[in-house]
């Protein structure tokens, strides 16, 4: 996932479309993908189910507190 991030940052995305990309990734909100374009939509949903798969599975083991750091993690580094 983080490379496909890196990708769209490095090689594919204009400076408004990572304006809004990174927008987005900091609102964590599926709401915001109205704002992409339709190639940065497809990673922008990936991103999302994936955490929220990780979170249903650590919320079983009474670990999902954990999943904050994560997101955050994802955020700092779509700002870099």
């Amino acid at each position: 996932m983080t490379s496909v991030i890196d990708d769209i940052y490095d090689v594919y995305g204009t400076l408004e479309e990572l304006k809004l990309f990174t927008e987005a990734v900091e609102r964590w909100d599926i709401s915001a993908i109205d704002q992409l374009p339709e190639y940065m939509r497809v990673c922008y949903r990936a991103l999302l189910d994936v955490y929220s798969e990780i979170e249903e599975e650590m919320a079983k083991e009474g670990r999902s507190y954990r999943l904050y750091y994560a997101k955050e993690a994802m955020k700092n580094q779509s700002i870099s």
